[in-house]
């Protein structure tokens, strides 16, 4: 156990540059999950006069709106360095974070919501993942685990920090500014800081690589296994009832007379 630990530190060490930024790129991710937009919620709702179900289709709709984008922006990553495509997608979601505070209508609110979801959910997560699968082979189940604590982290954190901002300000607008500043300011020097020297593998991790190559399916030929169905079965699930949860969390902690403080404080230790 002590080697394992000892050699999990040492991978931590040699590799801190890429990692922290794999790290960051999923704990800003947060900005675009279903938990974070989630918090406003009740107030989207009531300024825009929306029934559950309707901003419900609202959320929906953009969110398969960036689903269907997205093949074609992350596709960049195949064009131009991580880091480059880092600039625009952070510039994207803080330019999202104002947008969603500033909505005069329903029209720009479905905009902010795509833009979101797209830049937040969907290429912070893309990058760190691409990234993290180019710069290592031999350990990249490791890393991918190491980096994905981001998003756990920012999921911890955020919602804390948005209610803390709201309650001092006596404004939900409030936290969409600080988160805006927040990725322009703090996350999108920093990645690409960390980013812009690039990790190539090593010798031997390219030669354990070849010994574990497994045979690439097509596309074809992965859509007619009945296996891939039930996998997805169980592994959307979880995501599904999740994101139901996290998106109408205001409205039940309304319905149920909830302390929003006490909820919070409950979710962190959970």
């Amino acid at each position: 156990m002590f080697d394992f630990a000892r050699d999990n530190l040492l991978f931590i060490r040699k590799n801190t540059r890429w990692i922290g930024a794999g790290f960051l790129l999923t704990l800003f991710s947060s900005f675009g999950q279903t938990f974070f937009i989630g918090l406003s919620g009740n107030e989207l709702r009531n300024t825009f006069h929306l029934s559950g179900g309707e901003f419900g289709g609202l959320y929906m709709l953009a969110t398969l709106a960036s689903a269907v984008t997205l093949p074609w922006l992350g596709r960049t990553l195949d064009l131009m360095p991580g880091w480059k495509v880092v600039r625009f997608s952070m510039a994207g979601l803080a330019l999202a974070c104002v947008l969603i505070a500033f909505a005069p209508n329903i029209a720009v609110l479905a905009l902010a919501i795509y833009l979101l979801r797209l830049f937040g959910q969907g290429m912070m997560t893309e990058i760190a993942l691409t990234e993290v699968g180019r710069w290592f082979v031999a350990n990249r189940g490791r890393a991918m685990a190491l980096i994905t604590q981001g998003q756990q982290v920012g999921s911890a954190i955020s919602p804390a920090a948005v209610v803390g901002i709201t309650q001092l300000s006596g404004s939900w607008r409030a936290g969409w500014f600080v988160s805006a500043a927040a990725v322009v300011l703090i996350g999108l020097p920093a990645i690409v800081a960390l980013m812009r020297i690039e990790r190539l593998p090593h010798s031997h991790e390219a030669k354990v690589a070849r010994l574990r190559a497994a045979r690439d399916w097509t596309r074809g030929e992965v859509i007619r296994d009945p296996i891939l169905y039930i996998l997805l079965a169980g592994t959307l699930a979880p995501a599904f009832i999740g994101t139901v949860i996290f998106f109408h969390q205001d409205y039940l902690i309304e319905l149920r007379e909830y302390d929003v403080v006490l909820h919070l404080i409950v979710r962190f230790q959970s």
